[in-house]
Order: structure tokens, then sequence, then C-alpha cells
């Protein structure tokens, strides 16, 4: 099965927010060209957010005691447990994986992948788009219409807002679901009948780069004196993947995990195993509590449950887009549309390149559209892939988050009024009564024989940070405080939370009770799970960047961390820090040049010959020594991470080019970033944000005589 870029996922929600027809090359040419892990583009290291505060607030909580103190915990054994506290049975692991780890195609009549025009499988991990149809489809349906709309720069008739919206429609078509609930096509997702350690080698790559517990299934050895630094904790042979479909109910791919877990009971000679969801993974978990709950209410096929990063009570990203809810166009805030027609592309653009150039330069484009034409085509894209992709997909409702469900479904009435929809009404009110059971059925699987449930969560920043920051133009983004995801309330089953960045009321910060954050903005004593939930503050969604949350879980599994109270290596609250390209790539480029070595010659990973000076060996030796000793660092602090990973980076260019990384020259970039954004101000500050050109004369800055 062919594995397909996931890139094309952010290329394409960027499409649907801003769809205009000057940005969708650009931002695709950015995201392609920018997004290379060699060393040359990565060695000057990456943007992450500083976070200081974490050690400062470890010596706050050393200080003063009485201010962060944790409420009491018992820290209670499991079944089984050997000397070491880790568990004397060694019960395998299932994984039900996040939103884009599951790979799913269109099938043909034999059940066979199908391919395009240009033999491509139909495939992906979030959307299956026809990359051979996008430009057919944008342009017979858009050029008339839109060449039409800016002649006479209105759309009054609407229909270019139709011909956006048909367009849409026909991109994600592959994945429609029907009024039924389910898809329209012959969709198949890939399936792994075998553990990881069983897969073949093209499967298992594909893990390890999704779920990068590679370190946690083998030895780390340090090439140069040959020790092993750190032991594998987990036997990739007990590490099984259960995945499931995208388009579909959470509910089916609930029994498909039931028959999944049977498998693997039946496969390696126990009676239960242990359950590890990440991210939407967790939505699966909550179908399948309360489909078993009359089957089997004390849960015995599983030992152990760590969820992380998941969709435990959905997020308001799906709540804001179902409600249509965007930082466009609201009298009560002005300021959204400052935001959405001159911030919100140039901020997309530097996530992919650092310049926000190319983003301040099609905002002036867009000026030849009036502000009518661009709300025209903005509702279209909206209208078309929620009509689409989710109004009909149960997994999709499933992600609203329960406290905003009956105002999603009020506005969607019709699904539970018209008779149409008469099976696809009970499933998504069925996923709303299984969540709103959630905690009550998590405690009464661990009121039998002690068994434990685990949260890992991030925390600390809003929706417009870092990877994905095109969901910035989400209203909830200046409320929430989240993993820039999934809001802290969902993955942790019930933190209380100001805004990231801002403190919690006094009453709540002060009360006698509280379990509160180091930069105060969320109190975990409110969660379900107190004593067996961890908080990574300003942790991206995507921690498999962060050994530190891995090694974690990897503890979790095997018992041997049962409470927050077992390891301060461990503690509660934690850091950040990004290490994936050292895990990933950098330790084995090292590890092959350092043990092919021989006087002033050496041979990269690929066997290519090389000279380097003794010095600068010995200073990639001093590199790799560093990142291995990071790595046995569990206080993430980002910042050592940055340099740990620029060294190393560094160290392996002066290697393989016999010199130092030249230093880039970007006071060009820079300055042509400037002159933009100093262009794009001077023309909003005369036609006012969004406005077209046509619009400067409509609203009076320089009325018609």
């Amino acid at each position: 099965m062919k594995k397909t870029g996931k890139r094309v996922i952010a290329v394409a929600l960027v499409v649907v927010m801003t769809l205009s027809v000057f940005s969708v090359g650009a931002i695709a040419l950015t995201s392609l060209f920018t997004k290379s892990n060699t060393v040359t583009q990565v060695a000057g290291g990456s943007n992450v957010i500083n976070a200081n505060s974490v050690e400062e607030a470890i010596e706050l909580m050393q200080s003063t005691p009485d201010f962060f103190a944790d409420a009491s915990s018992e820290n209670v054994a499991g079944a089984g447990e050997d000397t070491n506290g880790a568990d004397a049975v060694v019960y395998p692991t299932v994984i039900i994986p996040g939103i884009s780890q599951s790979i799913s195609y269109l099938a043909d009549e034999n059940g066979n992948p199908a391919v395009n025009s240009n033999g491509e499988e139909l495939s992906g991990g979030l959307l299956i788009l026809d990359s051979s149809t996008i430009l057919p489809t944008v342009t017979n349906n858009l050029i008339a219409p839109l060449g039409r709309a800016l002649i006479r720069q209105n759309d009054n008739d609407g229909k270019l807002q139709d011909a956006v919206y048909n367009t849409v429609s026909e991109l994600f078509s592959i994945q429609a679901s029907d009024k039924t609930g389910n898809p329209v096509n012959n969709l198949k997702t890939v399936r792994y009948d075998t553990s990881v350690g069983g897969m073949n080698q093209d499967d298992q790559d594909y893990f390890y780069r999704m779920i990068p517990m590679k370190a946690l299934t083998h030895d780390t050895i340090d090439v140069t004196t040959g020790e092993v630094v750190q032991e594998a904790i987990l036997d990739e042979n007990d590490l099984y993947l259960y995945a499931f479909p995208l388009i579909g109910d959470p509910f089916e791919s609930a029994k498909g995990l039931d028959e999944y877990i049977q498998f693997i009971k039946e496969e390696k000679g126990v009676d239960k195993v242990n359950v590890v969801t990440i991210s939407l993974g967790g939505t699966i978990l909550t179908a399948y509590l309360e489909m078993m709950k009359d089957i089997d209410p004390e849960y015995s096929d599983i030992n152990r449950i760590i969820n992380v990063v998941s969709c435990l009570q959905g997020t308001d990203v799906m709540g804001d887009f179902y409600m249509r809810e965007f930082k466009i166009n609201d009298p009560e805030h002005p300021e959204y549309e400052q935001f959405f027609f001159n911030e919100f592309l140039p901020m997309i653009m530097k996530e992919s390149n650092g310049y926000g150039t190319l983003g301040y330069l099609i905002n002036i484009a867009l000026k030849i559209m009036p502000k009518s034409v661009i709300y025209a085509i903005l509702s279209g894209a909206v209208e078309g892939i929620i009509d689409t992709l989710m109004i009909n997909c149960p997994q999709f409702w499933a992600m609203i988050p329960t406290d905003r469900y009956e105002d999603v479904k009020a506005k969607y009435n019709q699904i539970w009024t018209e008779d149409d929809y008469s099976e696809l009404a009970p499933k998504i009110d069925k996923f709303q009564e299984a969540r709103l059971n959630l905690v009550d059925n998590l405690n009464a699987f661990a009121e039998k024989d002690n068994r434990l449930v685990h949260n890992v969560c991030g925390f600390g920043l809003d929706y417009a940070t870092k990877d994905y920051n095109f969901f910035g133009a989400m209203r909830s983004s200046d409320v929430t405080n989240s993993d820039a995801i999934i809001d802290i309330d969902s993955t942790s089953l019930g933190a209380t939370y100001a805004p990231a960045g801002q403190y919690l009321p006094d009453d709540v910060l002060f009360a006698e009770d509280a379990i509160v954050s180091p930069d105060g903005s969320i109190d975990v004593s409110t969660c379900a799970f107190v004593d067996t939930t961890w908080f990574f503050q300003n942790q991206h969604h995507e921690v498999g960047r962060n050994d530190v949350v891995l090694a974690l879980v990897g503890r979790l599994v095997t018992g041997e961390i049962k409470s927050v109270d077992d390891d301060y290596a461990f503690p509660r609250f934690n850091g950040n820090r990004n290490t994936r390209n050292i895990t990933r790539w950098r330790l084995d480029d090292a590890s092959a040049l350092i043990t092919n070595y021989n006087d002033g010659i050496t041979y990269d990973i690929e066997g290519n010959e090389l000279t380097c000076s003794q010095a600068d060996m010995d200073e990639l030796i001093a590199a790799y020594k560093e990142c291995l000793a990071l790595l046995q660092d569990t206080i993430c602090e980002p910042t050592a991470a940055d340099a740990a990973t620029e060294r190393i980076e560094d160290a392996i260019y002066r290697v393989g080019h016999n010199g130092e990384l030249p230093v880039e020259d970007n006071s060009m970039d820079a300055l042509l970033e400037a002159l933009c954004e100093f262009l794009d101000t001077v023309v909003t500050a005369v036609s006012g944000p969004g406005n077209g050109f046509s619009d400067i004369f409509q609203n009076g800055v320089f009325p018609v005589k």
C-alpha cells in the first residue's frame, strides 16, 4: 500500500478556509519545498516556544509547596507487580492511532486499491484526493464564474458561490457519506493482522514514522563504547496497531476493536491487553467502553488504559467548523477582519519557511475581488466540505465538544426530523451518550483489580501556534487552552482552564484543593483521574516529537510508573521539547560516520566515502554524546534540545563537507518580507480590512463624482 504524503491535508484545509485561486499553488509549493529534513536546511535550529518558566516553576513549587501542593493520593500497586514496580505479566498492547495514522483507500470491484489516470493509488490517512482531477475540476468549474465575478465585481446571483461549492464537493467526493452515515464509495482501511515485529519492512517503517516508538523497542547503544545507554522497555512483538476508518461510525470501529483484541489474546495466549489511544483513537475507546458495558461490565479484556493527547470530550476546532464560527466577520469583534484578511495568510506562510512574504503578496492580490466575493468563495467552500465530508459522517460528529453538542444539533435539526436521516440520527446520539458516560465507564473499569487509567496531555497553546496554525482562524482560538488541536479539558477529562497565556481567577488559583500548573493557567484537581494524568506545558499535539512523552508512555505500559508520585523524573507538570530530528535521523547518521571512521576516511549511512579531519570527527563524537545524554534527561527544556540538534547537525555537515555549515544570508528575505508587509499595510489602510479595490469607491474613501 502506497503511503501518500500528509502535508496535502494542510494544503487542502487552507484552501477550504481561504479558497483563493491565487494562494493554492503558492501554499502547496512552500509546504513541499520547505519541509525538507536535510542538514543544510535544518541546521539553523527551529523556532519553538521557550519554556524556561518550567524550571522556574519547579523552583517555585519547591520553595512554596503549599501553593502548588498535590492532592493526597494513594499509590496503588497493580496485580502481578514485580519488585521493580513493573508488571510481572507482560501484556500485549494495542495502539488505537490518531486521525491521519490509519490508511484508507478507494477499492475497485475486486477490493484492490483503485488508481487514477496517473496510476496513483487513491489512498490517504485523512483526505483521499485524486490529484489527476484537481486542476481540470477547478478549471472547468471556476474559471467562468470567477471571471464573471471579477468583471462585475460582485456575485449577486450566487453563481460563483455555487461553483466553489460544487468544486469542493467534487474534490472531496471520494469520502462522501450518505444519509445513513455510511460511505458512498467502496472505502477500505489497511489492517495489520500481526504485531509490529511481524510487519513487513514497509509497514514497520510506516509505523515507526507515524508513531516513533523505536527507542522503546530497541536498545540505544553508544557506538563509541559499545555500551547500552538505554535498554528497550517494550517488545515490538507485543505491540499491535488497530487501524480504523475516518469515514464511518465509531461504534462499528469499536466492534472491530473488540474483534482485534480477541485476535491478539488468542495469538499471544493472554487474557488481557493494554490499550493506548492517540488523539482521535480516544473516540473509538469511548464507543468501545459503552458497547461493552452490558456485555462485559468489568471490561475483563483490558489491563491498562493510556490516553495520549486523546479526543475524549471533543475539540472546539470541530465545534467551530460545524457552527461556521470563524474569525472573519463579527460586528462585536472588528479585529477579526484585520486578522483574517491581513494576518492569516502571512502567519501560514511563516510556518512553512519563516517568512510571510508570499502571504502579504496574496493579501494584496486578493484586493482585485471585493469583500462580498471573498465571502461568497469562503461560504461555498465551507458549505461544500461540511455537506460532503462532515454532516453525514458519525466519526466527524464524534469530535464535536460535549458542551456544544446540543447547539450543533439544533443547527442541523433536519437530521433529527427528516425521515431520510432515520438511520443517521440514532448513530450520532448514541455516541454522544457514550461520551457522557465515559468517565463512569472508565471508573467501572478502574474499580476492578486496581486497574489504572492514564492520561498524557499538552496545554498552554492556542490554535494559531506552531504546526497547523491555519486553525487560528477558528473563533475558539482566542479562548482555548490546548495542545493547538484538542482542548485541555478534553484530553485531561476535566481540567479547569484559563485561555492560553492567561491566569486562572484568584478564587480558583488560590483554592485550598487546587493543583495549579506552573504557568497558572490550569487547575487539574477537577480532572477525573487526578493522580494518573501528566501535563506537558506548551507541548504541541504532535507529541511523537518529544522523546520524554514517549518514554513516559512506555513506562506506563509496563506498569513501572502508575501515578504522578511514583517517579519525579516524570513529574506531573513538565515542559516541551522537539527531539524528532535527533531520534529519527541524526543519531543514525552520526553512528554511521563514527563507526566507519578510520584515519581521515569515513562512510555515511548510504555508503558514500567522505574525508574529514580528526578535529571534525572529535566534534561529531562530542555532539553525538551530548544527544545521548539529552535523551536520558526527562525534564523537558526546549532550548537544550534545539542546541543539541543544531550542534550534531553542524558536526555532521562538517564531516560531510569538510568545513563548517555556511551561514545563510537572510537579509534579502527579511527585506522583501518587510517591504511586502509595508505595501499590504498601506493598501489596507486605504481600503480597510478585507476590502477589494472596487470597495474603495463604494466605502466612500474615494467617492465617485
